[in-house]
């Protein structure tokens, strides 16, 4: 037996099995993922002249949602106007300004809308129904995607210490085999 090729190899084992159960904890990678999370899920509301909601959002973020429009007295299908705006834009549309919006829709029933948030800010939600002498019953289920980033282990520090595994195996085992050779001999 070796000695220096068995307690070299076996040093290389115990590097690698480190290598494979720590490494993936000690070097994160940084990811992007998207990140979905419910605004408003399947929130029921009557709007006589005006509902409004202040909401905060992200910039880059995408607000994607469904309304369910009726008339509150017959049920029937209906039509509402939609508007998103932002606070400053808020003060100005509630002054009957000239705001800016970030969404302006007329959405009948069942129609499906989609925003990206342009700046970071308090948005305002709001549903103007003062065009119509009838309420409107609205089912809306609205979500926010937001790109997060994440660090996640990187796996790829296994690969390493799999080939390190072999090859300390294999000096561990040429250190068994070898004969030791003595220099007076």
């Amino acid at each position: 037996m070796n000695a220096l090729n068995f307690f070299g190899g076996i040093a290389i084992v115990i590097g690698a099995a480190f290598l494979f159960f720590v490494g993936p904890q000690l070097i994160l990678v940084p990811t992007a993922q998207t990140q979905v999370t419910a605004l408003f899920s399947n929130e029921a509301f009557v709007v006589g002249d005006v509902w409004e909601r202040p909401m905060q959002l992200d910039e880059g973020a995408v607000v994607n949602g469904t309304l369910a429009v009726s008339s509150a007295l017959t049920g029937e299908a209906s039509e509402i106007s939609m508007l998103v705006v932002d606070d400053a834009n808020y003060q100005k549309w509630m002054a009957h300004g000239s705001p800016t919006y970030a969404l302006q829709k007329d959405i009948p029933n069942g129609q499906s809308f989609s925003l990206t948030v342009p700046r970071s800010g308090v948005y305002h939600f709001i549903f103007d129904n003062t065009s119509s002498p009838v309420k409107k019953k609205v089912n809306m289920t609205v979500d926010l995607r937001s790109q997060v980033v994440v660090s996640l282990p990187d796996e790829r520090v296994r690969y390493l210490a799999y080939g390190l595994l072999v090859i300390g195996f294999l000096v561990t085992a040429v250190g068994i085999l070898r004969k030791t050779e003595v220099p007076w001999a």
